[in-house]
């Protein structure tokens, strides 16, 4: 049997019909997510129906603040329509097979986790920089949701600057760091403005005071950086890994390791996969 897993993001929606006993990937789709919720939702229908035959669940992982426990969209910061919606109902109905769903971070971190190495992952901070910014903690194999399912908010630590993010807070690391805002700033898409070493030197520094905080805080063993913006590579996280070396020196702490996730967006909907495998109706 199989697992649907559904990745729905700001920019782009990916889904996958995973096989069970190996999680071998049996077909993968990915389009641009639509301007609404409601074209999102009739555009999974129609990409994951022709699949449901073949499988038993469907684990969807969501862009944004999202309550576990009541399975309800919180918002979405950059698509209208989520908020107070059902989604696992929503698909559930249209799809005919048991559907459950979480933030889009928390489900990543399930897949990075299973594959780091074991003795060096916990506890584990994943934060994935795209459209937005996510973050998740797992400490002794189990996420750290909190209670109201908004624990590892990272991207809305303060870093110090005077900008208003779509939380309605200043200062926050997502407001400095991700695609969206640098785009809604500078004009020009992510990629292209963090060409300029001294715009990538400014966005690493910020990137840093917001990890480091959540450093101090949460001391993980691994930090694993994924989304989008792990496509740099090593123009990532070799900064990164200079800056930590140099600010756990300064402090007499021992920091973290830092890693790169997987730069597809594959792992995302492995780890869907998983949270869906794992899960019973109960758990909701």
């Amino acid at each position: 049997m199989a697992t649907i897993a559904i990745d729905i993001g700001g920019t782009k929606t990916s889904a996958a019909l995973i096989e069970d006993d190996d999680d071998a990937f049996i077909e993968y789709a990915t389009w641009p997510s639509p301007p609404s919720a409601e074209g999102a939702i009739e555009q999974i229908v129609i990409a994951c129906a022709p699949w449901t035959d073949s499988a038993i669940r469907v684990g969807v992982s969501f862009g944004g603040p999202f309550d576990f426990p009541t399975q309800t969209c919180v918002r979405s910061m950059h698509v209208p329509g989520w908020a107070g919606m059902d989604i696992s109902a929503r698909l559930q109905h249209a799809l005919g097979i048991w559907v459950i769903t979480d933030n889009d971070a928390n489900v990543a971190a399930l897949g990075e986790y299973a594959c780091a190495p074991r003795e060096h992952r916990d506890p584990m901070l994943y934060v994935t920089v795209s459209t937005g910014v996510g973050s998740a903690m797992i400490i002794n194999d189990a996420l750290v949701r909190g209670a109201h399912s908004l624990a590892g908010e990272v991207g809305h630590l303060p870093i110090g600057h005077d900008d208003v993010c779509n939380c309605g807070q200043h200062g926050c690391l997502e407001r400095a760091v991700s695609g969206y805002w640098i785009e809604y700033d500078h004009g020009v898409a992510a990629h292209d403005y963090l060409q300029s070493p001294e715009h990538h030197e400014r966005w690493i520094a910020d990137l840093t005071r917001g990890l480091w905080s959540a450093t101090v805080l949460l001391d993980p063993a691994l930090i694993v950086m994924g989304g989008g913006m792990s496509a740099q590579g090593e123009r990532l996280i070799m900064p990164l890994r200079a800056a930590f070396a140099h600010l756990g020196e300064a402090s007499n702490r021992t920091p973290p390791g830092v890693t790169l996730g997987d730069a597809s967006g594959r792992t995302v909907l492995l780890g869907a996969a998983m949270m869906a495998k794992g899960a019973v109706h109960e758990s909701r």
